[in-house]
């Protein structure tokens, strides 16, 4: 599949993205959409990674000297479009200076979290270790490439 086509793929399946545009960034492998500055100088975007079964957004903002991790959502595919799953945000005193390693060990927190709810709410028993093992490789897969 080329870039163009993902790119289209992306936007009709992603609600987040209806009316967005998108690119694609070949060395990180990651979708960015068009974002926007700030009055006060600041450039904000989302920054996504999906695999076949789960779509993170990174929510950037690059200021004058770091850029930083505004927040994440995972979304997940429930076999007609993607429902969000997890969210969460930093803000004020709680501010994130982006790095990779935190934002994919996050995603995994998330995910983990999420699918051991889902878990509770079912009366299923799931081991720890596994709801781990599995959570990082459902984030791992965001990180392969999808285009050639």
């Amino acid at each position: 599949m080329n870039t163009k086509n993902l790119s289209l793929v992306a936007a009709k399946a992603l609600p987040a993205l209806s009316g967005s545009s998108l690119t694609y960034n070949p060395e990180k492998n990651v979708f960015l959409t068009l974002g926007y500055t700030s009055a006060a100088g600041n450039n904000y975007y989302k920054a996504i990674r999906f695999s076949d079964r789960l779509a993170v957004y990174f929510h950037i903002g690059e200021g004058y000297y770091y850029t930083f991790l505004n927040g994440i959502s995972l979304f997940a595919w429930n076999g007609q479009k993607a429902n969000l799953i997890a969210q969460k945000f930093w803000g004020g005193c709680n501010w994130q200076i982006f790095s990779e390693s935190f934002a994919k060990a996050e995603c995994v927190k998330m995910l983990k979290d999420y699918l051991a709810s889902q878990a509770k709410a079912m009366g299923t028993v799931v081991d720890e270790q596994a709801l781990l093992e599995f959570s990082q490789q459902m984030v791992n897969a965001t990180y392969q490439k999808q285009i050639a």
